[in-house]
């Protein structure tokens, strides 16, 4: 049940938004090796965004999946920084990307806990 959601400075439109988040959800889901049906992928654009003082292009990423281990964020920082830098057009240095494992029982689907 990985939850990404990328806010950024860039503009964009509503249709756009839409598209990056399928692209999100499909880029995500093969990093994680997880069923894209489990995925939730949110994307903003536009947002005011100042990173050192700037409003040069910048980004945040919350990452959030039952059992993430922290042995895999270095890895996955570098993939999810090469992936913001290609669709968002955000240099690896102007992205923030926060890393959080979930536990199953304290996350809620479809009426019900993941166990």
């Amino acid at each position: 049940m990985p939850y990404v959601k990328i806010e950024t400075n860039q503009p964009t439109d509503e249709k756009a938004d839409q598209e990056l988040s399928k692209k999100t959800s499909a880029f995500i889901a093969g990093l994680l090796g997880k069923q894209e049906q489990w995925v939730m992928a949110a994307v903003r654009q536009g947002m005011p965004i100042a990173f050192d003082g700037t409003s040069d292009p910048a980004a945040y990423v919350e990452l959030k999946s039952i059992s993430l281990g922290q042995e895999d964020c270095p890895g996955l920082c570098q993939k999810i920084g090469d992936f913001i830098r290609q669709e968002f057009s955000v240099p690896p240095d102007r992205i923030y990307i926060e890393f959080t494992t979930i536990n199953g029982a304290m996350f809620g689907w479809n009426g019900k806990t993941f166990r």
